[in-house]
């Protein structure tokens, strides 16, 4: 399996019933026309210089890649259209992708849409586009377009890059979400080592990304009319994406027949030993892709489950010094980040203050915001150990939170919701803000 078949589309699978869950993250809105307009009011002469000529970059995210898929209706929702409404923008011209979508999304929790990629549903393409972000990029992807990329750059940039597609727009200002698929990738696929012996990783070296976000920072500075710029931090996976669960999590969710959804559960998983302890294996952490990966006969939580040599040893498995590592790898993107945009006079903001808040919402002591089974940690009875599943980890039933995974994240335990792309939105407008003097809600 090749790295980006692990990003698009994005699958995972969790064991529990999903009877009863409804779609709230794809809304049914109309078709929309060849652009996104705005109703007009009077507005302060800052943010209205500001947002002359907004364009976003970015990855999934900010393209509005959500339930596992993408068409006009999730673009429509994404934080780039949210805020150039904010900001009065005269027009916010997104290159709309038809329905189904390319790939469809999702129509309940973990449930795949058959694969497919639809036509275009407008005909806007750069220079016209001011949401230029393509899902799956990396951060050295934006400058050059993969060969590799397929359809769904073609489909919004017409094969150009997103770096060319910005500069043909000609910004006053310029919001960039880059750098999360430089870690995702490796954290989805449990593999953050090299892909061949010497060779590079599929967790993006900080030598590279540094190199290519220093291409693209003097690229938007050399655009003579910009105004303003803000930087998106990188997202920690390990905190963020409840598609990626401790072991414990697995097992505790198995079926009467000690499988989850299907595939075997190793008893290396269990949150105890037999003699009562905690089992540390327990906390390693799991991609819930290796549900569909063939290759792997059971969920098993020992990095040492295969022989050396075996691509199978550790697939999809994440123990503590790779969770150091991806860590560390993500403060050391966002400080690459924030000093470039301290060097730019541009602003800096990181996405994981959100997710900070959204692990310790709690609504009557069930999380509701973000399901990572934040309680399995400290749990250290069998009674304990079944309340911090259906208080924290993804369930159904009564305890269950908003779109399963938290009402901040959609279907695919990966991309943001509807209401996590506003929270989204009104991170960055405190930002712009509190750097330009503007007045855009932060609601």
């Amino acid at each position: 399996m090749s790295r980006r078949t692990l990003i698009l589309p994005l699958i995972a699978v969790f064991g529990l019933p999903l009877a009863g869950c409804a779609d709230r993250n794809v809304p049914t809105i109309p078709t929309p026309s060849a652009s996104a307009s705005f109703a007009k009011e009077p507005g302060e002469p800052e943010t209205k210089k500001l947002f002359k000529e907004y364009v976003a970059m970015g990855s999934s995210i900010a393209a509005g890649f959500m339930s596992g898929g993408i068409n006009d209706s999730t673009q429509l929702l994404a934080y780039p259209v949210i805020l150039a409404a904010r900001g009065d923008a005269k027009k916010f011209d997104v290159p709309l992708i038809a329905k189904p979508g390319c790939p469809a999304p999702w129509l309940a929790p973990i449930t795949p849409s058959a694969p497919s990629c639809a036509g275009r549903a407008n005909d806007i393409l750069p220079p016209d586009a001011n949401n230029v972000a393509v899902p799956g990029v990396r951060v050295a992807e934006a400058l050059v377009p993969p060969a590799s990329a397929g359809s769904i750059y073609s489909l919004l940039l017409g094969g150009t890059s997103e770096v060319r597609a910005m500069l043909a727009a000609k910004p006053t200002f310029v919001t960039a979400q880059l750098g999360d698929n430089d870690v995702f990738e490796a954290a989805l696929a449990g593999a953050v080592g090299a892909i061949v012996p010497n060779g590079d990783s599929i967790l993006t070296r900080l030598a590279s990304f540094q190199s290519s976000y220093a291409q693209i920072a003097a690229a938007l500075a050399s655009v003579n009319q910009l105004r303003g710029a803000v930087l998106v931090g990188v997202v920690d996976p390990l905190f963020g994406s409840p598609i990626v669960q401790p072991g414990a999590y697995f097992f505790l969710a198995r079926d009467a027949s000690g499988n989850f959804l299907g595939k075997p559960v190793n008893p290396n998983c269990a949150p105890l030993t037999p003699q009562g302890q905690p089992n540390p294996l327990a906390a390693n952490l799991v991609s819930g892709q290796i549900v569909l990966d063939p290759n792997l006969p059971q969920i098993n939580c020992d990095p040492a489950g295969f022989p050396p040599g075996d691509p199978r040893r550790g697939a999809y498995l994440i123990d503590p010094t790779e969770q150091l590592l991806i860590h560390t790898r993500v403060l050391q993107y966002n400080a690459t980040i924030a000093q470039i945009a301290a060097a730019n006079g541009w602003a800096f903001v990181d996405p994981n203050i959100i997710i900070a808040g959204a692990l310790a919402s709690r609504t009557n002591g069930r999380a509701d915001q973000l399901r990572k089974c934040q309680d399995l940690a400290t749990a250290l009875t069998l009674p304990a150990l079944q309340l911090a599943l259906l208080n924290t980890c993804p369930v159904t039933g009564p305890t269950a939170a908003p779109n399963f995974f938290g009402a901040l994240v959609s279907f695919d335990g990966v991309h943001p919701s509807a209401l996590g792309q506003q929270a989204i939105a009104n991170l960055i407008a405190t930002a712009v803000n509190a750097r330009y003097g503007t007045a855009l809600a932060t609601f």
